[in-house]
């Protein structure tokens, strides 16, 4: 079997099981519909019912009360909604000569302006084309014609003859007859049908509710039981999630709608706008309906402000007030009660809130949000559909050191300084430098490994994230307060790895305590030269930068060098990159590492403490580095 052929035939019963999921949900609305409408409405009310419960009333009561009062509610709003409706077509003709006088004003608000010169060129331009095809044009031969010049003999004389008559045709067709056309009753027929086809579905919409109200812990225990003891974990975190997210959402949406609605009617009620329970109503209502309900929202009444008024002021007051609500709501009220997301992302939510219209008509489109918040909470617990939950959930699902390395590798370092500037506004330098930069270069220098970038694609990434560092870091203190013994010790460091542990290095070096000497030793620098510099210079303590993937052989080995020629020298490893690929560090430090740092806040600590310590010492001996005991508790030893 082909390996190409593998991830076809996995993907295979993935997406049959999604058509007919699709086909499933599609030809099963009759049923499902209701059934969801329901489930929506049991999340909504679960909480008053035990509220009520609470106060010491049986659970069958609390449904009773809690279903009639709510039901009895929306059937008295739509009484109103319905009677209102009514009133406004009624009335509408008393506006038209508002009406009237908006086109007239519009039309001559044109006048004088860019379309109607446009209309004047292009009627002259269609009088000039047919006055040329009026005038005789020459032959095409160049000569003109015979009586050219001359003017005729006599008077013309136009006859016209009748046309022959024509003989009738008998006609085949037999003659209809006049049948007295009755009205008919199918519109009346129509409007009782679907009159009665709406109530009978809002019947079973209630009843549903009732039962899923009454028998909310029966379903529960039969939902555990048929997921079985193996999955009751899953299943119980799931319905706990979906329970919490879901009605902390309908119970906030209805809040804040009703609310919404309220204060609209008070103002258009001041402003003198008619018909304000309408709209009040109609506005709590709509705004359920992600994107689309708000729009809806301002264009009804700012239409009808148009029709009422024959001034342009209380048209514009109406604007302004549902403008000011659209920003209050969206900016100070929604982020404070329940935040700006309820676990989907925007534009998959708008992309899901289209599948669900197209799937359930009106129906889905209401429910549109919380159907994506449960099938996205469910996706989030199933290893198999964790694609679901990358896709539309709210949280990133790329980590900010991939985000940066990608605008890097697309030479985009003005968006890549962006970024850091961003990460810059939650994080403080030394965490976006470890979190971020340092990943970055570690994840080109793996790249650079496993063959996906050349060498010098390595360096000119390592390049763009100084240059980037530089410009987003100009003047941020990342150092603590400096120590300044005299003299300045000297750290001295080796980067191994070529030009990610130079990148990495480069980044400490803004971190270093200006009372510490530190110095980066070329990395074409055998191993020989070193150890010999290390002679000379005698350095309180060295670092070795080995970023991964470098070769732990390879360390392991300078390690057991160095320790046999300078048994007591300090001796330190960065091994910096992305955590979960870090290796093991206990081989370095049986090796002969002091202690392995995997971030650059472990190196500046441990250079701080090594400053502190010279600093106490009156008069260092040059023997300070070569002769200092070995901490055998390096602070933060990492041990992954």
């Amino acid at each position: 079997m082909s390996l190409a052929l593998v991830p076809k035939r996995v993907a295979l019963p993935g997406l049959i099981t999604g058509l007919l999921t699709v086909g499933f949900l599609y030809f099963g609305k009759p049923v499902l519909m209701p059934l969801a409408l329901a489930a929506l409405f049991t999340f909504l009310l679960s909480p008053l019912v035990q509220l009520l419960q609470r106060l010491r009333l049986p659970r069958a009561l609390a449904v009773l009360i809690v279903t009639l009062s709510v039901f009895s509610l929306l059937g008295f709003l739509g009484w109103v909604i319905g009677r209102e409706f009514s009133s406004l077509a009624a009335s509408l003709p008393n506006y038209k000569d508002n009406i009237r006088h908006r086109i007239v004003s519009f039309h001559e608000s044109g006048r004088g302006g860019v379309i109607e010169n446009l209309k004047d060129i292009r009627t002259t331009i269609a009088e000039s084309s047919t006055v040329a095809q009026a005038v005789p044009t020459p032959s095409a031969a160049g000569q003109a014609p015979e009586n050219a010049g001359h003017p005729p003999a006599g008077p013309t004389v136009v006859t016209s003859s009748p046309p022959p008559p024509t003989q009738a045709k008998p006609s085949l067709e037999r003659p209809i007859p006049a049948v007295e056309s009755a009205p008919s009753n199918g519109w009346l027929n129509g409007v009782l049908g679907s009159a009665g086809e709406g109530l009978g579905y809002a019947a079973t919409v209630i009843v549903f509710v009732i039962f899923m109200l009454l028998r909310q812990q029966e379903l529960r225990n039969r939902i555990m039981r048929l997921a079985g003891f193996r999955r009751v974990t899953v299943v119980t975190r799931t319905m706990d999630e979906t329970s919490d997210r879901v009605g902390r959402y309908l119970l906030m949406q209805a809040f804040i709608n009703g609310l919404y609605g309220l204060i609209l009617g008070i103002g258009l009620y001041f402003i003198g706008l008619p018909y304000v329970v309408l709209w009040g109503v109609l506005a709590a209502l709509f705004r359920f309906v992600p994107y689309i309900g708000p729009v809806i929202v301002a264009i009804l009444p700012c239409a009808l402000s148009l029709a009422v008024f024959p001034d342009w002021q209380h048209p514009l007051m109406v604007m302004t007030l549902i403008a000011g609500l659209e920003l209050i709501t969206n900016m100070i009220v929604e982020p404070v009660l329940y935040g700006h997301s309820v676990g989907v992302s925007e534009f998959p939510l708008l992309v899901a809130i289209v599948f669900w219209t197209w799937l359930w008509g009106g129906i889905g489109l209401v429910m549109a949000t919380p159907l994506t918040v449960f099938f996205v909470v469910v996706a989030r617990h199933i290893p198999s559909l964790a694609w679901v939950e990358i896709l539309m959930g709210d949280n990133p699902p790329v980590k900010p050191y991939m985000v940066l390395y990608q605008r890097l590798l697309a030479d985009d370092e003005i968006d890549a300084e962006a970024f850091i500037h961003a990460e810059l506004k939650t994080k403080t330098p030394l965490a976006v430098i470890d979190e971020t930069i340092l990943p970055a270069i570690a994840l080109a220098r793996r790249e650079s490994t496993h063959g996906r970038l050349t060498d010098n694609e390595e360096q000119l990434l390592h390049e763009a994230v100084l240059r980037v560092m530089s410009q987003a870091l100009p003047e941020i203190e990342l150092t603590p307060p400096p120590i300044t013994p005299s003299p300045a010790p000297l750290l001295l460091a080796w980067p191994m790895g070529g030009a990610a542990d130079d990148a990495a290095l480069h980044c400490l070096s803004l971190m270093i305590p200006p009372g510490l000497t530190f110095e980066i030793v070329p990395s074409q620098r055998l191993t020989g030269e070193f150890h010999a510099e290390i002679e000379a210079r005698q350095p309180i303590a060295i670092l070795i930068s080995a970023t991964p993937p470098a070769s732990h052989d390879t360390t392991r080995v300078q390690l057991r060098r160095l320790r046999r020629e300078f048994p007591k020298l300090r001796i330190y490893v960065g091994r910096w990159g992305v955590p979960d690929d870090v290796s093991r560090a206990e081989p370095l430090l049986q090796a002969g590492a002091n202690a392995v740092f995997t971030t650059l806040a472990e190196a500046q600590a441990t250079a701080t403490i090594l400053l502190r310590e010279v600093a106490a010492v009156d008069s260092p001996s040059p023997e300070i580095g070569l002769c200092s005991p070995i901490p055998r508790s390096p602070p933060n030893p990492v041990m992954t």
